[in-house]
């Protein structure tokens, strides 16, 4: 069959799947490249598959030992400490309160690429938070899985940007400032846009006796030595590699754990591995999946079609493609629009700064987070706020949604000359 038959035939299998039958996202993606593998004439591809599900093994690490990092930073009672030092020190400052509130939620992320910790770590502890301010529980959960998707794309831990730049054989340098730039504004005029006005009148002895207890008085500063190490090896191996051993990011997340089983309250390794696992499991098989999917689309010629046709679309209809179908297909995985819909058009686009387009690609398939059916930041939200429906919570996310995609997609057009302020190797 030629290239574009197999290609349908992968992606209504893939659709299928997912809408029809209901099975999980990764199960859909190995049978589309089944099908795919047998479409093109290769029969059952198993060889092919099985390296394909290996071919995002460090994403997957990642994922596993930064769950168990923020299981164990959570649990130290470093998290909680963080807030009340928050609420306690900008009360009085709304702007700043409100500022910090979403960086709270957003933290998680930065170091997991993933929004589900975002939620149901320090989202939960900021949604009481946000509750007695008078925010409304679809506020709430709003401002909670806005923070969750801008903590997704912040760095220094962007899976999206990592899959299309292993898609294109590029290594994930340089990313740090242009995902700074593009998460960090939004996120604050975010945070205001969904909580800002409650905030005005804010009550911070009520909101602390809400909170969890800040451990501080307990165990002092060393909390944060995690964190502090943490920061330091990822940052220190990119600016000073000669002073800072690189490590690699696995290793550097399971030290700093190791190091937060003795900084704060007694954390149970056992539990706090089970929660990370039990977290990852449908990462882990999704990045399995989209490997699995990725290898057998190059052996069918589908991969080439692809980027043959993307490269002649007019202008308006590239940009126009990106602005709707890379969000919706995230809405399936945004790991998968990532690689087949991210990767197609980095490679159309050779000619501007690869690492802007694909950090705004990044955002664009993160955007998914929000779409149906999967709405995994908002779907997670609701119980967290004790908001049952999901459509209010995603009313109120409608201006970060414009505002991102917006923000990428005039990245991609001025990439060129943006790489001259934001892209420095």
């Amino acid at each position: 069959m030629s290239e574009g038959v197999s290609l349908f035939l992968m992606i209504a299998v893939l659709c299928g799947g997912i809408f029809l039958l209901r099975i999980p996202t990764g199960v859909s993606l190995i049978l589309s490249t089944l099908t795919g593998s047998l479409a093109s004439g290769n029969g059952l591809g198993l060889q092919y598959i099985v390296e394909g599900t290996m071919l995002y093994l460090d994403p997957m690490l990642i994922v596993v030992t930064s769950l168990f990092f923020m299981a164990v930073f959570q649990r130290s009672g470093a998290l909680s400490t963080l807030n009340v030092w928050a609420v306690r020190t900008f009360a009085n400052r709304p702007f700043l309160l409100v500022s910090l509130l979403m960086l709270f939620v957003m933290f998680p992320g930065m170091f997991t690429g993933l929004t589900a910790p975002c939620v149901l770590t320090t989202g939960a502890m900021v949604a009481p938070l946000l509750l007695a301010a008078g925010a409304p529980p679809a506020v709430a959960g709003a401002f909670i899985a806005t923070g969750a998707f801008f903590g997704m794309v912040a760095p220094p831990i962007n899976i999206c940007a990592m899959l299309i730049g292993a898609g294109v054989d590029m290594p994930y340098i340089g990313f740090d400032l242009p995902l700074l730039a593009m998460t960090f504004p939004l996120a604050i005029i975010s945070a205001f846009l969904l909580a800002g006005r409650y905030f005005k009148n804010f009550d911070a002895r009520n909101a602390i006796n809400v909170l969890p207890e800040s451990r501080y008085d307990k165990h002092g500063f060393k909390l944060f030595l995690p964190i502090i190490v943490l920061t330091t090896l990822l940052l220190g191996e990119k600016f000073v590699p000669g002073v800072v051993p690189y490590l690699g990011i696995p290793l550097i997340f399971i030290l700093c754990a190791a190091i937060g089983l003795f900084t704060g309250d007694k954390v149970k390794v056992k539990d706090a591995a089970e929660w990370s696992i039990a977290q990852s499991l449908s990462i882990l098989a999704l990045l399995a999946g989209i490997g699995a999917f990725i290898e057998v689309l190059t052996l069918s010629g589908a991969r080439g079609w692809i980027v043959i046709n993307l490269l002649s679309l007019p202008d308006w209809q590239l940009y126009l493609g990106m602005a709707v179908l890379v969000p919706l297909f995230g809405g399936v995985s945004a790991y998968g629009a990532s690689v087949v819909l991210g990767v197609p058009i980095l490679l159309s686009l050779l000619d501007r700064n690869n690492i802007l387009v694909a950090a705004a690609l990044s955002m664009l398939a993160s955007v998914g987070d929000f779409m149906p059916p999967t709405r995994l930041a908002v779907l997670l939200a609701g119980p967290v706020v004790g908001e049952t429906s999901s459509a209010r919570i995603l009313r109120h996310c409608t201006w970060p949604v414009i505002l991102s995609i917006g923000l990428s997609l005039l990245i991609i057009y001025f990439a060129n000359d943006l790489a001259k302020l934001l892209v420095h190797l």
